[in-house]
C-alpha cells in the first residue's frame, strides 16, 4: 500500500494517484461524493451511516458503523481488506456498476482550480 499526498480536489487527487501507479482507489467520503476513478476501481468508504443510507447505491462500505457502535475498528478494517481483495480479483465496485468515472480523470492544473 502506498499513501500519497495529493491535491484536495477529488478528481485531481485520484488522477494523481493513478498516474503515480495506484491500481485501486479507496475513497473516503463524508459528503457522498458521486465519484468514479477510471481506469481503476474506486471503492467508496462512507464515513457516516445517514449519508450511506441516502447514497447506498454508490457507497461500497458503511464505515459509520464504527460511530454507531455496531462494528469495531478491527471489524471494519477486516471488511475493508476483504472488499479490497474481492475488487482486486474482479468484483465490480458500485461506481463501476453505475458507470461512473468517464469524466473524473482530471490532470492537475497549475494555479487556481475552480
Amino acid at each position: 500500500m502506498v499513501f500519497m499526498d495529493t491535491p484536495g480536489f477529488d478528481p485531481c487527487s485520484a488522477t494523481g494517484q493513478i498516474a503515480g501507479g495506484a491500481n485501486m482507489i479507496m475513497f473516503t467520503t463524508g459528503r457522498g461524493s458521486m465519484f468514479g476513478a477510471k481506469p481503476v476501481p474506486s471503492v467508496k468508504l462512507a464515513t457516516n451511516t445517514p449519508m450511506y443510507q441516502r447514497l447506498s447505491e454508490d457507497m461500497d462500505i458503511n464505515c459509520g458503523e464504527i460511530l454507531d457502535g455496531t462494528a469495531s475498528m478491527a471489524e471494519m478494517g477486516e471488511r475493508i481488506f476483504e472488499r479490497m481483495l474481492k475488487v482486486a480479483s474482479g468484483e465490480k465496485t458500485k461506481s463501476e456498476l453505475l458507470g461512473l468515472g468517464d469524466h473524473e480523470f482530471v490532470p492537475w492544473a497549475i494555479g487556481v482550480v475552480g
